[in-house]
């Protein structure tokens, strides 16, 4: 520690004078009685110390501290656990023996390096979001090496060779699996759409690749509810070979649909687990018509058109608000929603607005908000200022009206801000915040999409412009829509549902996969359709076995995750009691069974050797294992970091100082005391 005082040599000089002047005074000048001369000095000197301690105290000196820290470089080791692995030849190996040797291994290293083993893969395999994981937990870190274990093949998100372009650090790749070709057909990718429509056709494309069937004829069939609707021979005429099929099918039966896509299969194969396929259809009774009405042409209605398009349950029309003679015009013409952009605006008040038709705002700067707020439709924004903010999007874990999955909700906060009315920001009754607004580092209670099931019909809230930057971001950060068309559609699917007349219902997806989560939500009200959970809400879920669960309460709804479950058809029953009445809600889902794995178990090393090329690292055969600390020990960049720190703190402020001036003061008072000199 240093000392530092910021003032002339000469106020030093005289903090000193006025500790010895005082112990002059005290001592020497005044009568001590028969106290002992040592004794006289010593004190003297003691009373000295503590004076000029003090008065140094006041000129505010800083002491300064310099700390250092060792940082051992930090090693990941990234474990492909998918099946595609564990489904070769060499799979007992993997399971033993090299599992022994990686242990060991990582052992080894921990008392020079910081190993971290982070485990991805099971029933798909994405590398690429295996390495953006290291990237985020390790950026600021120093980060030495990466250690990733796999067989190459991965079956979801992007290209990892591009993804560990964004690494700092080189990685070592363990080559597993085996490269060879081997004699197989599969069923490499069903196509359909999820939802269709009762008495129409729709279309399912089924994709085959074959290795190794030189000259092998096939069937492939699709059955559903036990009987053959469609089937097909194929004709494998080379080596390696991709056949694509279309069967056109009818919807001729309401509720969940199971199909099943069988390819025969033949002697020599080397897996068959690949032959079968089962997809869900949600075949829905009718379409519901969606009205856009915006107040002045803008991007954000051509995303929402879009997105709405995507969705085979929905068909969308976009009506200038001029053209509208009045509100009621849109029920009508039978109208299940109307979504209004920008308005009520200075032209249009929206004044007469049936009660009963579902409605979404998306509040903008055009949006006038007096007007707005005159509606009394659940939220109500009050300001003095014509001001715009930008609004980041965070979810609110706490919604309970309808679902969002972590994975999506993850996607939607990585989105760019929304530009939203500057003002304080007040919910209605039974209104929920399905996302709220970031603004600058802060999570606030404002907003971003709130929805409300209070009154004649429900109603939602955009509170901000820029949608088309979400549909922008989604594309560029996932490579596709389907994140925000997803949002939409949930939105969509809330809003458009007239008020629900039981009192007690449940709310699950038709459709889950045997990698999610199996998350449903549940709604009660009161005899004044007013939203509580107060009551006990229980459900019976029926698959293979029957088991019940207890809802958990979720904002002003209920709310409950039954975790991952295995593949089939399930029913539920939902009860709870409410006045001495027990109310009770019933319906149907489907997890499909994802077979991804099963679909190529030809290793892929050259991915590989272009990651470790690319990063600066090394393809290792799974016995060199042993050898991996040796190797990244030769490099100079991997080496521990040591941290310096320089902390200033006032002197005066440190305990040790405290405690050295009432030493010198209690040790002079208590010879003093002795000697009757107090």
């Amino acid at each position: 520690m240093k000392v530092i005082l910021d003032t002339d040599w000469y106020y030093v000089l005289l903090c000193l004078l006025l500790g010895a002047a005082y112990a002059a005074v005290l001592y020497f000048l005044g009568r001590r009685g028969e106290m002992n001369a040592r004794l006289r000095w010593l004190l003297a000197v003691v009373r000295f110390l503590a004076v000029s301690l003090i008065a140094l105290l006041l000129l505010a000196p800083l002491a300064k501290r310099e700390t250092t820290r060792h940082e051992k470089p930090v090693v990941a080791l990234l474990e492909d656990r998918s099946r595609s692995i564990y489904l070769t030849r060499d799979s007992a190996y993997y399971r033993t023996e090299f599992a022994a040797d990686l242990d060991e291994m990582a052992a080894k290293m921990e008392d020079d390096y910081d190993v971290v083993r982070i485990l991805f893969g099971d029933q798909s395999t994405d590398i690429a979001s295996a390495l953006s994981k290291v990237h985020e937990q390790y950026s600021g870190r120093n980060l030495g090496a990466v250690l990733l274990i796999t067989d190459g093949i991965y079956n979801e998100g992007a290209n990892p060779a591009t993804t560990v372009e964004g690494l700092s650090a080189p990685v070592y790749c363990v080559a597993l699996g085996d490269t060879a070709v081997r004699r197989d057909a599969a069923l490499a990718d069903i196509r359909v759409n999820r939802t269709a429509y009762l008495g129409n056709s729709f279309p399912l494309e089924v994709t085959v690749r074959a290795n190794r069937m030189d000259g092998q004829r096939r069937n492939l069939t699709i059955e559903h509810e036990g009987r053959t609707v469609a089937s097909r021979q194929l004709q494998f005429d080379g080596p390696s070979i991709t056949i694509a099929e279309t069967f056109v099918l009818e919807a001729d039966k309401a509720g969940l649909q199971r199909y099943t896509i069988n390819l025969s299969p033949t002697d020599g194969e080397a897996i068959t687990a690949n032959n079968h396929r089962s997809v869900t259809v949600d075949v829905i009774d009718g379409r519901q018509k969606i009205a856009i009405v915006p107040a002045a042409p803008h991007p954000d209605v051509a995303a929402l058109a879009a997105a709405i398009g995507s969705n085979a349950a929905y068909e969308a029309k976009i009506i200038k608000i001029d053209d509208l003679k009045n509100l009621t015009q849109l029920q009508k013409d039978g109208y299940n929603l109307v979504i209004f952009h920008n308005l009520p605006n200075a032209a249009h008040d929206l004044k007469g607005l049936p009660g009963s038709l579902p409605t979404l705002f998306v509040i903008g700067g055009q949006t006038d908000l007096p007007r707005f707020n005159a509606l009394h439709q659940g939220l109500e924004i009050v300001t003095k200022l014509s001001k715009q903010t930008e609004a980041l999007p965070v979810w609110n874990r706490d919604f309970g009206l309808f679902t969002l999955d972590d994975d999506a909700a993850r996607r939607i906060e990585q989105w760019p801000p929304l530009s939203a009315p500057f003002g304080d920001y007040r919910l209605g009754g039974g209104t929920q915040s399905l996302l709220t607004a970031k603004v600058g580092q802060v999570v606030s209670r404002q907003p971003v999409a709130a929805f409300s099931s209070q009154g004649e019909a429900r109603r939602g809230f955009i509170a901000g412009e820029g949608l088309w930057r979400w549909r922008l971001a989604d594309y560029r950060l996932n490579n596709s829509h389907e994140t925000f068309n997803t949002l939409i559609s949930k939105m969509l699917n809330f809003t458009a549902l007239q008020a629900v007349k039981e009192q007690f219902h449940i709310n699950a997806n038709a459709i889950y996969r045997t990698d999610e989560p199996v998350v449903i939500g549940a709604e009660l009200y009161n005899d004044s359709y007013e939203p509580v959970n107060t009551p006990e809400a229980t459900i019976v879920v029926k698959g293979e076995q029957q088991a019940e669960y207890t809802f958990n309460r979720a904002g002003t709804g209920y709310t409950l995750n039954l975790g991952v479950l295995p593949a089939g058809h399930y029913t539920y029953q939902g009860a709870t009691t409410m006045n001495g009445r027990r109310l009770t809600s019933a319906g149907a889902f489907v997890v499909e069974e994802l077979v991804l794995e099963e679909l190529t178990l030809t290793a892929d090393h050259s991915l590989l050797a272009t990651i470790a090329s690319t990063s600066g690292g090394e393809v290792l055969e799974p016995s060199e294992i042993s050898s991996f600390s040796d190797i990244i020990k030769q490099r100079d960049d991997i080496k521990s970091v040591i941290y310096s720190q320089i902390r200033y703190s006032e002197l005066i402020g440190l305990p040790w100082v405290f405690v050295l001036i009432m030493l010198l003061l209690g040790a002079e008072w208590v010879a003093r005391k002795y000697n009757g000199e107090v």
